[in-house]
This record gives structure tokens, sequence and C-alpha cells, in this order.
């Protein structure tokens, strides 16, 4: 199985000319990311897509992107009277101005948690459509983010079975504070996640804790339960994968570690410390599970 580490530039200000990220990159490459991945509506896609492509390509990043299909990145107070079309028309906007990007995977915060079921699985057929005319199936994941329309397992199960082609990208993080508990502890949990897990393509590999989204220090004895939790997921994940793909099984994660105010206040280190740390340690337990696993 192929595991590839991404780092997100999430709270790293890309700087004039992206040249804070033109330096940022090759720091990337020596702590043994493979990738990074770009929230694009902080860019301006001429000549800034361009410039990223050019940087990522000296330091021998890939590029994986991350969007949102409307309220880009949360600016302002949410737009009312959206429907699944006009999230649509954006999300096929945004896949084919970031084509020059050449990205290996495309994340989308989509939809929005005000939309009825119904409407989610409209707008998510509308995605696998726009898909595939643009030549991107397999291409685009979809996140279980707050505020979006996977923004719980019970909604985000119900879309699945209506479209079961999408793919999603598991940040269980945000299931885990909305949930306010252990996700895999109850039987009914246990299957519940069980039957999203042969779904996930992505992975966001934060840890979260039952009253934020963000732990600070995962090895930390207080915060064990939780992580022994999220880690036992990522491995049904990991198998999952294999499972289904053989030898061709992949699967990017980025280990999806962002500033205040997902890092708490005064906390003993940077969220960058623990984004690098994190991913490092994860990236040998993930080859060690798929190594166990392909045996």
């Amino acid at each position: 199985m192929k595991i590839t580490r991404h780092r997100t530039a999430w709270g790293v200000e890309a700087g004039p000319n992206l040249d804070n990220w033109a330096k940022w990159f090759p720091e990337l490459k020596k702590h043994g990311y493979h990738g990074v991945q770009i929230d694009i509506h902080q860019l301006k896609p001429d000549p800034d897509f361009k410039r990223l492509r050019e940087i990522a390509d000296k330091a021998e990043l890939e590029i994986s992107v991350l969007a949102h299909s409307h309220w880009f990145m949360y600016v302002g107070p949410r737009p009312v009277g959206l429907k699944s079309e006009n999230h649509l028309q954006n999300y096929r906007d945004i896949l084919q101005s970031t084509a020059q990007l050449r990205p290996i995977a495309i994340n989308f915060q989509s939809g929005q948690d005000t939309w009825d079921v119904e409407e989610s699985i409209k707008f998510y057929r509308g995605t696998l459509q726009v898909d595939k005319e643009l030549g991107l199936s397999g291409l685009v994941f979809h996140e279980t983010h707050r505020n979006r329309s996977l923004f719980t397992p019970y909604t985000t199960l119900q879309i699945l079975k209506a479209v079961p082609e999408i793919q999603i990208t598991a940040d269980f993080s945000h299931w885990m504070v909305g949930c306010e508990r252990l996700l895999d502890i109850s039987e009914e949990d246990r299957a519940l996640m069980d039957a999203v897990v042969p779904h996930v393509g992505h992975l966001h590999a934060r840890i979260g804790t039952t009253q934020a989204s963000q732990c600070p220090e995962p090895l930390n004895p207080v915060f064990e339960q939780e992580r022994l939790c999220m880690e036992r997921l990522w491995e049904k994940i990991i198998k999952s994968q294999i499972s289904r793909n053989g030898s061709k099984a992949e699967i990017i994660f980025v280990p999806e570690y962002g500033p205040f105010p997902y890092h708490p206040f005064g906390s003993a280190k940077p969220y960058g410390t623990v984004a690098d740390e994190e991913g490092a340690r994860l990236e040998v337990l993930f080859n060690e599970i798929a190594a166990k696993a392909s045996a």
C-alpha cells in the first residue's frame, strides 16, 4: 500500500508572490512530507496558481487542493437561500480553475448543514456528473466537516446509502466533538462507523476530543482514549483500502493541525510542531498497519 503524507498550509502566510511558501516548501520536504495541501480560496488563480505549481515542483512536492463549494473561508455571515445548484456552479468553476495546479487530490468542504438530506443527495449526485464531465472521477473527496452536509455520521450515512459512489475525506475529529463521545465504544456507533469507513479515500488525521476538534497534545495520557479511538478508526480505513484495492491501495493523509482557535491558547507546543511530529509518527504507524494487513 502507498501511504503519502501531505502538510496543510493552514495558518502559514503565503507572502507576496508566495515567497514565504517558496522558502517553507523545501523545509517540508526535509521533514518527510510528500506534498502540501492548499486552501485555494486564499489565492488568485492568475498569477498565484502558476507560481504555486512552480515552487512545489522546485521543492519536489505534490499538491492537494482544499476547496469550499460555497461560503469561501467562512468569511462574513453564512449566505442564505443557497441550494444545490448554487454550490454545483462553484464546484464546477473551482475544478476547472485548479486544473493547472495538477493536484493529485481535491478535498471539498461541500454542501451545507441547513439542507435536508434530499437536497444534499441532489448536490452529491451532481458532483459525480461534474467529475465525470471534467475527467476528474476518483480525484475528488468530500470532507466530514461541521457546517457542511457531512456534519454528522448519521446524515452522512443516509447520503452515502443514496450516493455510494462519492468518496469522503475522513476528519472524524468534527464528529467526535459534535457527538460529544468516542465514536467506536457503543455497538450502534461501531456499526455506523464501519458502514462509513469503506467510502473513505482521503484522511485528515487530526485527533479531536469530545469537547474540542483539535487535541493540543496527542501523546499526553489525558487524551489517551481519544487517541486510541482515532487510531482504531484509521486502522480500519487502511485495512478497508487494502481489502478493496490490494497492492494498488493508496491514501493521502494530512496531519491537519491548525492555529488558534483550533489550537488552544497557551498550548505546550505550537500547532505546526504538533502537525510535524504527528505526521512523522503516524506515517510509521500507518505503514506498520498496512504491512501487517498485506502479509
